[in-house]
């Protein structure tokens, strides 16, 4: 996986679903997500935040694995976040 290609189109993102229904309901059933590291999120936002309405990067002195996820997809509120590998891995799976 590459994790340091953050001008990566938003068309090159794999599609995820959501695992639970509340998490459907605030976000949308269906994200794009592509792996991602938060530092290369950080230069992502630089360089793309307003184009693809980005969500702040977290604060952090250290590097950490997670994706950068474009929630309410198709929706007038779409943006993009990063959200660590963890959390992320709890709450979609590949869609099939």
């Amino acid at each position: 996986m590459q994790f340091e290609d953050h001008l990566i189109g938003q068309e090159s993102f794999s599609e995820f679903e959501a695992l639970d229904d509340e998490v459907a309901a605030k976000y949308g059933r269906l994200v794009r997500a592509h792996p991602m590291t938060n530092r290369a999120y950080g230069r992502r936002h630089l360089e793309l935040a307003e184009q693809n309405n980005m969500k702040p990067p977290p604060s952090s002195g250290r590097i950490f694995m997670g994706y950068v996820v474009i929630r309410s997809l198709g929706r007038k509120g779409q943006y993009e976040t990063w959200i660590p590998d963890h959390a992320f891995e709890e709450i979609y799976k590949a869609k099939s």
